[in-house]
């Protein structure tokens, strides 16, 4: 796929990726004020609570798009194992020391703030899989280097995800690990297999938990149960049926006020549907498309094949993540805690976005001399 592959010369930092990162991070201010009001000043007697600690993550987040922008991104070559021993380490310490909340670990609670170490670990793996390829670029025909080297060191981060247990990360990981086998020309004929097989550990990982197959089931027909696991996807239905093509107006949802949950968080998207309605919705959509085709863009014309594989990993992780949970709002996947990225509350998903974005620009820049 790539052995036409050619650097590009003397290019400024991607003006697309720009805009559309400032649009949606300026979007996601205001939908989680306007989501979280009402709920803040319930709970912690301040309507701005979720708003100043969004702001404290976004400035968090910039923070880390800066400091990679700043350096050349080829010295995180030099970081690569120690940043894959940290994700490890980071990975086995939720299963130990995290804060269990619903029978799920995937937290670990500093006091006043926490982290969710699976979102930090994604893209590690991708820091791993973007010097990997590019190391054995003449030996990715090669079963055993080309292939099942990177189905192991995956497949550890993978069975400690699920492990917590957290299945859309880990689906989200089996993913774009095979996205970048792909564009690294590993044989396609080792690819197959590999999807085949995900797919049936995955549906085997659905059927041995009971929570997860009334999520299926929910998803097929969710007014089977509508107090209990079709309630979120029936409340967000609602949302965007009341928003219509115009919406009802900013901070005039009536879904937020306590009937669909984690309306700040996961189903952020129908209360943009709501309050935004068709033309909220079609320009958060067109905010993502952009930023997926120039960041592709990007990683086509990089100096180099490491430069392009970190950024295709990294946008593939930020388009997978928005598309999966813009896909559940409107009942296309079965309901998941996913993030809506640059949108949602939700610090380590947002500074890690803005850091990947930062990863992104460096690339784009990159051709100046």
């Amino acid at each position: 796929m790539l052995k036409n592959f050619e650097p590009a010369k003397g290019r400024n930092y991607d003006i697309g990726v720009i805009l559309s990162v400032v649009f949606l991070t300026a979007i996601g201010v205001l939908m989680v004020y306007s989501t979280s009001s009402v709920y803040s000043m319930e709970n912690f007697g301040d309507p701005n609570y979720y708003l100043k600690r969004h702001a404290m993550y976004l400035a968090l987040g910039l923070l880390g798009m800066f400091a990679v922008m700043s350096v050349d991104y080829r010295v995180f070559r030099k970081l690569v194992y120690p940043a894959y021993t940290l994700g490890i380490i980071l990975l086995v310490a939720v299963l130990v020391i995290g804060k269990d909340v619903g029978g799920a670990r995937r937290w670990i609670d500093l006091g006043p703030f926490s982290f969710q170490p699976s979102e930090i670990a994604k893209y590690l793996l991708v820091l791993y899989l973007a010097h990997s390829l590019t190391k054995k670029r003449d030996k990715v025909d090669s079963f055993v280097v080309g292939f099942a080297s990177h189905i192991l060191v995956a497949g550890i981060y993978v069975i400690l995800v699920l492990l917590e247990p957290d299945f859309g990360t880990a689906t989200t990981m089996i993913a774009v690990l095979f996205s970048m086998m792909f564009i690294g020309e590993v044989r396609f004929r080792y690819l197959v297999p590999l999807g085949l097989i995900s797919a049936a550990l995955l549906t085997v990982a659905v059927l041995t938990k009971g929570y997860r197959m009334r999520r299926i089931t929910a998803y097929m027909d969710p007014w089977q149960d509508p107090l209990g696991a079709g309630y979120q996807s029936i409340q967000s239905f609602i949302a965007f049926a009341l928003g219509g093509i115009y919406g009802t107006g900013l901070g005039d949802s009536s879904q937020k006020l306590f009937f669909l949950p984690q309306a700040h968080t996961d189903f952020i998207f129908s209360i943009i549907g709501e309050e935004l309605g068709f033309i909220g919705v079609l320009l958060v959509i067109i905010g993502f498309v952009v930023l997926l085709v120039r960041s592709l863009r990007v990683s086509l014309r990089a100096p180099d094949l490491f430069g392009c594989y970190l950024v295709f990993g990294c946008v593939v992780l930020i388009a997978l993540q928005a598309g999966m949970n813009m896909a559940v709002a409107v009942g296309l996947f079965p309901t998941k805690g996913l993030t809506l990225p640059f949108i949602s509350y939700g610090g380590t998903s947002l500074i890690t976005s803005l850091t990947a974005v930062g990863v992104i620009l460096n690339v784009s820049r990159s051709g100046i001399k």
